[in-house]
């Protein structure tokens, strides 16, 4: 039979496979995988949680003696200022106290190319003329402003913007705050939470203030269901007990930093949880650390490592860190004031990257307690 009309001969399977193994490893070879670049240190996202809350500390920007000429603008600033502009149909201001220029500006921007723009303010500080002035100048430009003239404060530092993102903390948005004292912002991206802070503000807005707010059923009730980040709102929520809860739970270590701290209930959880072991250190404001009411010499008699702030002007965190996971923080001084009478907002946050931003900002804290300024 010629050649040509011959039928060839099959060729074996494992011999076909690995030709097409052959083939596919130089196909590797030559177009590698590309991989996305790795993300930067001082950006983890490695959880959820972490991509929805940003966290910033005045403590790395902060120059003594304070002046103008020698400020370096802290990112919380900055960010916050860009939200406001960014913001396309809402911005909600509650906060003790208010007189960045920087920031009325761009609400007053915003109002003007149509942003619903709210404020509410404690009365306390508008004997300061840059706070009434500031705060006079958003009014002139319609801004509504309502203000609580209870002798209780409204304490709360909060905004809410175009009910997505919350920004909250121990921050006044002021220069002393800003520029001079150490203290923390969160800023959080939740539709959820944004909703919580806002019916706050709508309570507050109405002139419902301190036992006059109702608590919110919604937002507690959506809270058992996912913990992650837990909102709570004084005097109605009643926080006192959460914390206590936390600390009543704590295995390891608490650490915490207070610009006041004169609850005995928590004194009393504090010295309880070092009796069963448990690490617990803080730094308090020096000028509130034997002022009245202070717990402070009571804290250090029963083993607690405790020191006074080294800032000139104010460490004004409100912050403790549970079991280096757990992060309690927001405008809620550990005071019986905060608890029964003040508005104030709470933020418990589960996350160890978070945590360990808050506990490099204890390092910071209590390092510069060790080596106070030389103050003038």
């Amino acid at each position: 039979m010629p050649s040509s009309t011959r039928r060839r001969r099959a060729l074996p399977l494992w011999l076909v496979l690995l030709a097409l193994l052959g083939l596919c490893a130089t196909y590797a070879l030559v177009h590698p995988p590309s991989h996305p670049a790795p993300a930067e240190p001082s950006q983890p996202h490695h959880s959820a949680i972490v991509r929805q809350v940003q966290v910033f500390f005045t403590t790395p920007t902060l120059r003594y003696p304070d002046a103008p000429n020698r400020r370096a603008t802290p990112p919380m600033l900055r960010e916050l200022v860009g939200d406001v502009s960014r913001a396309r149909t809402s911005i909600d201001v509650a906060v003790f106290d208010l007189d960045l220029p920087s920031l009325v500006e761009a609400l007053i921007a915003a109002r003007k190319r149509g942003v619903n723009v709210r404020a509410v303010i404690d009365s306390e500080n508008l004997g300061d003329p840059a706070v009434a002035m500031l705060t006079g100048r958003m009014q002139d430009r319609r801004i509504p402003v309502v203000f609580d003239h209870r002798a209780p404060f409204m304490h709360n530092k909060f905004v809410v913007i175009d009910s997505t993102i919350v920004w909250t903390g121990s921050w006044n948005l002021t220069e002393n705050c800003t520029f001079r004292n150490n203290n923390n912002a969160i800023r959080i991206e939740s539709r959820r939470i944004a909703a919580a802070y806002r019916r706050e503000f709508d309570q507050m807005y109405m002139g419902r203030f301190g036992n006059a707010k109702q608590s919110d059923s919604e937002r507690l009730a959506a809270q058992a269901a996912d913990s992650t980040i837990a909102i709570y709102f004084s005097p109605q929520d009643k926080a006192l007990p959460i914390i206590l809860d936390y600390i009543a739970h704590a295995h390891s270590t608490i650490v915490f930093m207070a610009f006041s701290l004169t609850s005995a209930p928590v004194t009393d959880a504090l010295i309880d949880a070092v009796e069963r072991q448990v690490r617990v250190s803080g730094v308090v404001e020096k000028r509130n650390a034997r002022g009245t009411g202070s717990v402070f010499a009571h804290l250090s008699e029963h083993g607690i490592d405790i020191l006074e702030d080294g800032n000139c002007y104010n460490m004004h965190h409100k912050v403790m860190i549970i079991d280096d996971e757990v992060v309690i923080t927001g405008s809620y001084n550990f005071t019986d004031n905060a608890e029964n009478t003040n508005d104030e907002n709470l933020a418990i946050i589960h996350d160890t990257t978070i945590a360990r931003l808050f506990l490099d900002e204890y390092a910071r804290i209590r390092q510069q307690a060790l080596e106070p300024d030389r103050c003038n």
